[in-house]
């Protein structure tokens, strides 16, 4: 089920280049800020798995440098925590 979200106070600016962004997308102005949000989101959840994926390889790399042992427990922390 869908809810609606409203934005109240945008600047000029801001709801320009919005809707020029939409009318180049062929999207309404909602679709657009629905579509742009939602790709942040989809941005941001990529660079954590990537650097989740970082922080695996390099624990499998059996590479032991100085403040090693601290980070991979610093790592473990964090995926214990996500797993929760």
């Amino acid at each position: 089920m869908s809810k609606t979200l409203q934005v109240k106070v945008v600047s000029e600016t801001l709801r320009t280049r919005l809707a020029a962004s939409a009318s180049e997308n062929f999207r309404t102005v909602d679709q657009e800020a629905l579509v742009r949000l939602e790709r942040s989101f989809e941005i941001e959840d990529a660079l954590v798995s990537r650097t989740h994926q970082k922080w695996v390889d390099e624990a499998l790399s059996g590479e032991m440098r100085s403040g090693s042992v601290k980070r991979l427990r610093t790592i473990a922390r964090k995926a214990r925590a996500l797993a929760a």
